[in-house]
């Protein structure tokens, strides 16, 4: 009963096997944790550029706006034929595209390997005069 109660039932090895499982155990995680780090770190620099090419097309559509909104001013009449338009901007470059029958501007934001869109619909109204409304259901005139 002693050498139960003192641990000494001949299980010499045990201990050296307990070390080595738990120091394997350690091991896999540290080499788990290693990979996601490393990972995780390869993709910021496409959250970045996402983000990047994002705010490119967000200025692309101000770009516009504020053009086609001078060519009306000046021509009184403008007929959208300047598009496609590309500038670059910073380290991206943003491409204005007009659809004029779904009378749509569109904007690509592109920035490394990230390509984003942006498109604003009833852009003709915008040009002339009519604004942006943040009500849904509100919905512009056609000028055609």
């Amino acid at each position: 009963m002693r050498k139960i109660l003192s641990g000494h039932l001949h299980n010499k090895g045990v201990t050296l096997i307990t070390l080595i499982i738990a120091i394997t155990i350690f091991a896999v995680f540290i080499t788990v944790f290693s990979y996601v780090m490393i990972a995780k770190h390869g993709s910021e620099v496409l959250y970045v550029q996402s983000t990047r090419a994002y705010a490119v097309a967000q200025a692309g559509i101000e770009y516009g706006i504020r053009y086609a909104t001078d060519k009306y001013i000046l021509n009184h009449n403008y007929n959208y034929s300047d598009f496609p338009i590309t500038k670059s901007l910073g380290s991206g470059s943003f491409t204005l595209g007009y659809s004029a029958a779904n009378n749509t501007l569109t904007s690509t934001g592109t920035v490394g390997t990230a390509v984003r869109v942006i498109t604003v619909s009833h852009f003709r109204a915008l040009v002339k005069g009519k604004g942006i409304s943040l009500d849904y259901s509100y919905t512009p005139y056609s000028w055609d």
